[in-house]
């Protein structure tokens, strides 16, 4: 087992049920499937969510296996942690593509999404994003890039329009965590909010792993601010906000895209979640069209909260299984050729992507913490 022992002599966690990518049973063959994100550090349970989302669709195909090369297909995921790392990913990318998976799932992050592409590509193997929102992802000319949920340019865009023309906010700060979802989804914020007519206040960078924000916010707190835009991550946006109610600021907080809609936003934050909004790909949970089906089958096969971008990793890993299937070949080229034109009714909705892989027609909602509990206030859909 030479192959399998230099990963763990790396430090690098994986989970294989077989040795090779197509190593073959009695009347069947195993393809493995791979996923790339966060299992450990400030992002582990975003990225475990993901990587279980995609583990339920991979167990879902397998009760209904079909023959490819006369032989039934088996499905295994391989997780690989990437820590959030854009140098590890790249390492984690490598890996993957040694290991002879068919595609992955991932990066858990833009960051981390748009570092490993080049890899993907030149290996010609399909990358589906259920987390990569920035432009950048599918502006690199790779063939091999996907995602599954809409990106920054139609969701801020929508954003902002609520924060001008809703909730009535015309002094903003704005607050990103340096990293490229971060700063972009933060410039993007301020170009349409200033064009709507708000002030822009402040603009202010921390790092992605600062949880004292008091400096930033005492002076925020004099200067009358009506809404702090933070763009970053779950775990800051839960400390940013227990900080602002600490302090006793009556400021609106609003976030987007960072996945921070579910159950473990509002039990790490508590009552002082109340009042805070957030953005997040998608319609409203239980306004997905499998979305009972799936949430029954997530809580009874993983002990383990569902997150805003959840439901993306799972049609991610679907829509690269229908691919395969309709491909009819296990030859990861082809299998991106099939991707680049088809249509798959999942769990969030028709995936189907353009050119550059972006999905068409991406939805959003925009949900407000009340009395400890998400409420949707209002969605869209791209045209």
């Amino acid at each position: 087992m030479p192959f399998l022992s230099r990963f763990y002599r790396a430090g690098i966690f994986i989970v294989l049920f077989s040795v090779s990518a197509h190593a073959c049973a009695e009347g069947s063959q195993t393809v493995l499937i791979g996923f790339a994100g966060s299992l450990s550090g400030i992002s582990e349970t975003f990225g475990k969510s993901m990587a279980n989302a995609a583990e339920l669709a991979i167990a879902a195909a397998n009760h209904h296996p079909y023959k490819i090369n006369g032989k039934h297909v088996l499905f295994r995921l391989v997780r690989v942690d990437d820590q959030g790392d854009p140098d590890r990913a790249r390492h984690v990318a490598n890996i993957l593509v040694r290991a002879g998976v068919i595609g992955v799932i991932g990066g858990a992050n833009s960051t981390t999404s748009v570092a490993s592409a080049k890899i993907y590509a030149t290996a010609g193997i399909a990358q589906i994003s259920p987390a990569a929102t920035t432009r950048k992802f599918t502006e690199m000319g790779y063939r091999t890039t996907f995602r599954t949920l809409g990106g920054d340019s139609e969701a801020i865009h929508f954003l902002a329009d609520y924060v001008t023309d809703d909730l009535r906010a015309s002094r903003i700060a704005v607050i990103d965590n340096g990293t490229l979802f971060g700063v972009g989804a933060a410039a993007h914020f301020i170009d349409v909010a200033a064009k709507n007519g708000a002030t822009i206040v402040s603009h202010d960078t921390v790092t992605q792993t600062d949880s004292d924000f008091d400096k930033i916010l005492l002076r925020l707190k004099a200067q009358d601010i009506d809404l702090i835009f933070f763009g970053g991550y779950t775990s800051q946006t839960s400390m940013l906000t227990k900080n602002m109610r600490r302090l006793e600021m009556k400021t609106k907080l609003v976030t987007s895209l960072s996945g921070v809609v579910g159950s473990s936003f509002l039990i790490s934050t508590g009552a002082a979640a109340n009042g805070t909004f957030s953005l997040e790909a998608g319609l409203p949970f239980n306004k997905m069209p499998g979305w009972r089906k799936f949430e029954a089958a997530y809580t009874q096969r993983f002990d383990f909260n569902v997150y805003g971008m959840t439901p993306f990793a799972y049609d991610a890993a679907q829509v690269l299984i229908a691919a395969i299937r309709q491909a009819n070949s296990l030859d990861a080229r082809k299998v991106v050729d099939v991707l680049h034109r088809i249509q798959y009714r999942g769990l969030t909705g028709t995936i189907s992507f353009d050119a550059a892989g972006n999905l068409r027609n991406p939805s959003f909602t925009i949900y407000e913490v009340q009395n400890q509990r998400w409420v949707a206030l209002k969605s869209h859909t791209a045209e």
